[in-house]
């Protein structure tokens, strides 16, 4: 640099002449707009809320609908007991059982008529699983 010359610092690639830097100038004003638009739709959600209808029954279901064919059994058997026994047996009783069957199934084998009984109560089970669903089926109340 010779003395002549007075330094002059360079402008920023980003900053064009006569332009807005987009942050925080521009960011701010759109940061704005947003919040402002934000806020009148909240305002105007509590001033008219939408209406909901009456309140669900979780345990009533409406008419016309049925549950998918695999449980159709289950649904049935909720209509023919008590709502505690029924929660009682499929939730309570029956999964363990499942669980724990693996586990004593030699024992039960081992026993001179075990093998029958598993197989008479696995097809007394998967029958009366076909009857309740075929009466859920058909529409039985």
């Amino acid at each position: 640099m010779s003395p002549n010359q007075s330094y002059e610092p360079e402008k920023d690639k980003d900053e064009h002449e006569g332009g807005v830097p987009f942050f925080p100038d521009h960011f701010v004003k759109e940061a704005a707009v947003m919040a402002l638009v934000l806020g009148l739709v909240v305002f105007l959600a509590t001033l008219m809320p939408a209406p909901m209808g009456e309140p669900a029954d979780p345990l009533k279901t409406p008419a016309g609908i049925k549950p998918e064919w695999y449980f159709l059994s289950v649904y049935q058997i909720l209509k023919y007991v008590p709502k505690t026994v029924g929660i009682i047996l499929t939730f309570i009783i029956f999964p363990p059982i499942l669980i724990l069957f693996p586990l004593f199934y030699k024992q039960i084998t081992k026993w001179r008529y075990g093998r029958l009984l598993l197989h008479t109560l696995v097809a007394l089970g998967v029958l009366l699983a076909v009857f309740l669903a075929s009466l859920a089926y058909l529409g039985f109340e």
